[in-house]
């Protein structure tokens, strides 16, 4: 008898979630109504009426979305931060995972424990990595230099080595848990190398977990764009303008666009709550998605009790 199939909602929603974001990033340059450069100053409708920027959202056609103090229309702006926010994110995980999975294999396959290596993995975890990157780009971040690019390629890599040793601390202790099941002891008697029992056994037992940490180090670099976005540091630089203080993301990545927009919290409120929904609809997205990941393994295992 067949068991009767059952819909796993987290699923379907975050990879429905997942792919508009995707879509947008990818292809909504091509239809944003207006240019990054296009502002406005005076909003004129009809003959007599006139409106000052920031103009509230669904009043007016032409912004949808309504725009900022500036009087840039937030619509566009969130078209063309959203590759910023997705693919940042994405290769911080990327390479976490990369790095992480290399050497957890193959410590976690050792006879030896390296103390050494564990230790510096400890003392990292004691430390919140926001901090160490806030220092690290807190001098170089406010009207930069250097192109924007550079900016995220430098973020990307000092994430990644602050945040990989705790994926191959992860990665190690489901390895040595491996490790130890009587068919990896079969395959080492028959003379297997270390590489092809890495290869043949550990990872295709990983490949579930590793996939799960995947979307999550999404969700940690996007909350770590989001906090250090607090503290005005935008990823791709900061744009600074004095008399009076003002700060402006260069990249319109969605954490820039919330920071950047904190001071509307008490007046015109939309301008940054809209940026906000959209950053937590990032976050959502792949949260939802982990667990519904975690769902359908469990389910998949548990209609097949012979694996």
């Amino acid at each position: 008898m067949h068991e009767k199939k059952t819909w796993n909602p987290y699923l379907i929603i975050s990879v429905i979630m997942v792919f508009f974001l995707f879509a947008i990033s990818i292809v909504g340059p091509l239809f944003a109504p207006h240019k990054l450069t296009d502002s406005i100053t005076i909003y004129q409708y009809g003959e007599k009426n006139m409106a000052f920027p920031p103009l509230a959202p669904f009043t007016y056609k032409e912004y949808p979305l309504g725009t900022d103090k500036w009087g840039y229309d937030l619509l566009t702006l969130l078209i063309y931060g959203a590759k910023y926010t997705a693919f940042i994110s994405i290769s911080i995980a990327l390479l976490k995972i990369a790095l992480g999975l290399g050497i957890g294999l193959f410590t976690g396959i050792m006879k030896k424990r390296l103390h050494i290596w564990e230790s510096f993995e400890h003392s990292l975890s004691y430390i919140p990595s926001f901090l160490i990157i806030y220092f690290v780009l807190w001098p170089i971040s406010f009207n930069p230099t250097i192109k924007p690019i550079s900016l995220i390629v430098l973020f990307i890599i000092v994430s990644t080595i602050i945040g990989f040793p705790s994926v191959a601390a992860s990665i190690r202790e489901k390895t040595i848990q491996v490790y130890r099941l009587p068919f990896i002891e079969a395959a080492i008697t028959t003379g297997s190398s270390k590489w092809k029992i890495i290869k043949r056994h550990i990872i295709p037992h990983l490949i579930e977990d590793i996939v799960i940490l995947f979307v999550l180090e999404i969700v940690t670099a996007i909350t770590v764009m989001g906090q250090l976005a607090l503290f005005n540091i935008f990823i791709g630089g900061t744009k600074l303008e004095t008399s009076p203080t003002l700060y402006h993301s260069i990249t319109k990545e969605w954490a820039g666009l919330v920071g950047q927009a904190r001071d509307h919290l008490w007046g015109n409120q939309f301008v940054l709550f809209i940026p906000l929904v959209c950053l937590l609809f990032a976050i959502v997205s792949f949260q939802l998605l982990a667990v519904g990941l975690k769902k359908h393994y469990n389910r998949r295992y548990q209609t097949s009790q012979w694996i």
